[in-house]
């Protein structure tokens, strides 16, 4: 049985670590190129035939394992390995989470028989269905003097840090016991909770969505660890499955992955390991610090670091190579940020755009990009406007101006909430009133459902809803037959609002139909008898919740040439849809009762109530750009400025001619884009037990302010321009990490017209 906790020497593995963009995951594919064909040399088992031996079917080698840090990562690093094997070796690339639940749903008949379970298969729960069922759960223990109840953390805050708490504790390694321990040692005096009901509520939990059939992030997580990676014969079937591992930037891994590669390691396969690291001179010292992105956030580099002592000396390589700006730049911005006094004049490659206010900051960083690219200094697709939080009221301003100049724009990774498309809001409100809810209804949205499912076709465009920000210049515009202020009028009159039998009634009681035309009649009087033949279906138990959202999808939202935006709200929300009933089916198998038609039609309301809150609440989002290996986007213009928050930038391995570092004076710039989970701290191999404090706090800020400027700099090719604004959008002055910086750089209007910003 494995002890992940003892030293393996790990014979047969390599270990590449090096800075950002130094070659590492070109070297990883060398490698495995070099090692595809050497399993067959080291005298590896074979695999049994998995069909009859008289069929004489040739038996073809075990796959190598590949892990890639996330989803983008693993699709670039796919399609690299594809190229460069040329189908002569099977390789199966996934992500660390990606394969722990494969592995879960693979073995888990033997999971349930260890704990007793009756579930056939588990369902995978989203977050945000994961937030509602936890806080059913413990419901009596957040309410008013609940064992949870903590004063000014709402609710849904508090659920939160429970199930993050519950995933830090899984991927560390650490049983839930300890979790209450941990707490009260470390947390300080002003972030102190209940901590021991904290942890009975997470082992509650834990324990709850193994019995219903669900598993989590958390749950797949402590489930692989307990039931799997200690199980011997798991770990010796686990090895004759693939050849070997190889794990591209290991240092975003949970530390419990750290016991797969041991695995192996006993089993003396091939593999390859590679990490970010790179090295800083702190007061004459030499420190070798990871650049892990997910730090605080399920990842532990350091214990994943633990492993290169283990690997063989000869086999360790360590990548130079200075990238971007990094070879030229690099100490001496360092030493701007961290030893101001000692004041640099930075080179023409740094420069700054400064102004009091943000908005405008905003105009003139999109003026400034739209001079460069029209004077054909630069590609747009050689520019990214990189931000530590880049909100909405950025984005449209930045993609409006940037379309007024004839220049796309796209946002990497945006998750726009589906509450916020008019589309699904029409179809929440018109399944409310199929189902009566009148709680959910207003005479605001009853007039927006009105104009949404009323379009008029233009006879040679599209009528598509544009989305936000993009030039309308060519765009048909929204023509409906009921418009705004019919809609008003119609919900004014015809609207009856009741909490339990909300209604659309004929225009007939409507005096002064004449204002409203034919038009807008016709179109609301096919909706009222659309309402009535669905509620009629309904009530003869001939449709239920799911087939009614599809049928308003069919019959009053999807039309041909609808844009990319829509098409992805659309299937959003269907999925959603989908998921949640599965969801709610799941729940009643797991606990089932005899209900009459009745008492099975007021169940079902109440699943739709809920639905519609959670849609409406902005839980769910639908991304309408996901990102595509080499185009950067399905639908977006490759020769596109690209906008992107630091921590979506660096986990997707951007790299850019130009960057411009917006709001380079806000104090995120030392959170790194992100925050930690709460607690976050407290679950990483390097906690030693002691309080955390706030010392400890402006640490580890300044050891994430390191890593990204040695990250963005190294993805830097010729430029960096800082955008800052004196005061913040509440009228505050910046007074952030970077502002050093700031005065250390040139004035971009001196360089506009030089040959520095041109080389």
């Amino acid at each position: 049985m494995l002890n992940t906790v003892d030293r393996v020497d790990i014979v047969e593995f390599r270990w590449i670590e090096g800075a950002p963009q130094s070659g590492k995951t070109q070297r990883l594919i060398e490698t495995i190129v070099e090692q595809a064909e050497a399993w067959s040399h080291l005298g590896l088992p074979q695999l049994s035939p998995r069909v009859p031996t008289p069929l004489q079917v040739p038996q073809s080698a075990p796959p190598l394992l590949v892990l890639a840090a996330n989803g983008d990562n693993r699709s670039v690093l796919g399609d690299r390995l594809g190229q460069a094997l040329g189908g002569r070796h099977p390789v199966e690339v996934t992500t660390p989470l990606g394969f722990f639940e494969r592995e879960v749903l693979l073995f888990w008949p033997q999971i349930a028989a260890a704990r007793s379970l009756t579930t056939a298969f588990p369902l995978r729960l989203q977050s945000e269905t994961e937030l509602e069922l936890a806080r059913q759960l413990w419901a009596s223990a957040l309410g008013e003097g609940g064992a949870l109840q903590q004063p000014g953390v709402a609710i849904d805050r508090q659920v939160r840090r429970i199930l993050d708490l519950l995933q830090l504790a899984t991927a560390a390694g650490i049983d839930l016991e300890q979790i209450a321990d941990r707490l009260d040692r470390g947390l300080p005096d002003y972030l102190s909770c209940p901590a021991l009901a904290i942890q009975t509520a997470a082992r509650a939990w834990f324990n709850r969505t193994q019995e219903h059939g669900f598993i989590t992030y958390g749950t797949i997580l402590g489930l692989y660890r307990q039931h799997l990676l200690t199980h011997a014969p798991y770990c010796q079937q686990l090895v004759e499955r693939f050849s070997g591992i190889y794990a591209d930037d290991i240092d975003e891994y949970p530390a419990m992955s750290r016991g797969v590669f041991e695995v192996f390691a006993q089993a003396e396969r091939l593999g390859t390991l590679t990490f970010n690291a790179d090295q800083f001179e702190v007061e004459g010292q030499t420190i070798i610090e990871s650049l892990s992105i997910r730090r605080g956030i399920n990842a532990d580099p350091d214990a994943l670091w633990a492993l290169r002592s283990q690997v063989a000396p000869e086999y360790c390589e360590t990548l130079t190579h200075a990238a971007g700006l990094s070879a030229d730049l690099r100490e001496s911005i360092f030493t701007v940020v961290y030893q101001p006094f000692e004041f640099k004049r930075l080179p023409p490659r740094i420069a700054n755009l400064a102004t009091v206010s943000r908005s405008q900051l905003l105009r003139r960083t999109a003026e400034t990009i739209a001079n460069l690219v029209q004077s054909g200094q630069v590609a747009a697709q050689e520019i990214a406007v990189i931000a530590p939080g880049l909100d909405a009221v950025s984005r449209y301003a930045l993609t409006t101006i940037l379309a007024g100049r004839g220049i796309p724009a796209r946002t990497l990774n945006v998750q726009r909430p589906l509450s916020g498309s008019p589309r699904v809001r029409a179809l929440l409100t018109l399944l409310s009133l199929v189902y009566r809810l009148g709680d959910r209804l207003e005479r605001d949205v009853i007039a927006e459902m009105l104009t949404m499912l009323s379009p008029q076709r233009q006879p040679s465009d599209s009528i598509d809803l544009p989305p936000i920000g993009t030039d309308l210049a060519g765009v048909a515009q929204f023509a409906p037959d009921i418009d705004p202020v019919r809609a008003g009028m119609i919900a004014d009159i015809c609207y009856v609002p009741d909490r339990d039998a909300p209604d659309l009634v004929s225009l007939d009681i409507f005096h002064r139909r004449d204002r409203l035309g034919y038009r807008a009649s016709t179109a609301y009087k096919s909706i009222v008898t659309w309402l009535g033949e669905v509620r009629q279906s309904l009530a003869k138990g001939h449709l239920n919740a799911l087939a009614i959202i599809e049928r308003i999808v069919r019959d009053w939202l999807w039309r041909p040439q609808m844009s990319y935006d829509g098409l992805v709200e659309l299937r959003a929300t269907i999925e959603s849809s989908q998921h949640y009933w599965d969801v709610q089916r799941q729940v009643a198998r797991s606990s089932p009762r005899g209900t009459t038609p009745a008492e099975a039609h007021d169940e079902e309301r109440a699943i739709v109530d809920r639905f519609v809150c959670l849609l409406r609440s902005g839980a769910i989002a639908a991304d309408p750009f996901p990102l595509e290996v080499g185009s950067g986007g399905v639908n977006a213009p490759v020769a596109s400025v690209l906008l992107s928050n630091i921590f979506q930038y660096r986990s997707t391995r951007q790299t850019h001619r130009y960057q411009f570092w917006l709001d380079a004076g806000s104090a995120l710039w030392a959170k790194g884009g992100t925050a930690e989970l709460f607690g976050a701290p407290l679950f990483l191999q390097e906690w030693q037990g002691d309080p955390w404090t706030e010392k400890c706090e402006l640490q580890a800020s300044d050891r994430r302010l390191r890593c990204v400027l040695a990250d963005l700099i190294a993805r830097a090719g010729e430029t960096i321009v800082l955008c800052h604004s004196d005061l913040d959008t509440n009228g505050s002055e910046r007074l952030g990490p970077l502002l050093p910086l700031v005065d250390a750089s040139q004035e971009w209007s001196e360089l506009a017209t030089g040959e520095a910003v041109m080389r």
